[in-house]
């Protein structure tokens, strides 16, 4: 019995060895990335939650405002900022800016083909379509 235990931990210590370890850089760029999409989801969903509309500027320029939201200004900096960062974080940032540019899109066309902001679009919409 203690032989058999004795070698089932040396398997185990045998294969650990066998395994590929990410190095730090990989580490510390991927755990960014996360990070950096959860601050983005979590600030997106915090500007739309259950909002019938997005907070309005005013200006003098009626048509400029009612395009330009400040969760609409959040979305059109997201691309310029995202390439930024993480070209200085990865080696392999071209691929993560792609898929981290895909739920940017997709809201920046909502919004501009619905006519406006998009409403409903957040933990309150998610709530009622399962509850």
């Amino acid at each position: 019995m203690i032989a058999k235990t004795k070698k089932y931990f040396q398997d185990i210590q045998n294969e650990w060895t066998k395994v590929s370890k990410p190095e730090w850089k990989e580490v510390r760029g991927n755990s960014f990335v996360v990070i950096t999409a959860t601050a983005i989801l979590i600030a997106f969903l915090w500007l739309v939650d259950g909002a019938d509309q997005l907070p309005r500027w005013t200006g003098e320029s009626k048509e400029v405002t009612d395009l330009v939201t400040p969760g609409f200004a959040l979305l059109a900096v997201l691309p310029l900022a995202i390439p930024f960062i993480f070209s200085r974080l990865m080696d392999n940032w071209k691929f993560s800016i792609v898929i981290g540019l895909i739920p940017v899109t997709v809201a920046v066309v909502l919004h501009l083909t619905a006519g406006g902001p998009v409403t409903g679009f957040g933990i309150a919409w998610l709530r009622s379509l399962f509850l």
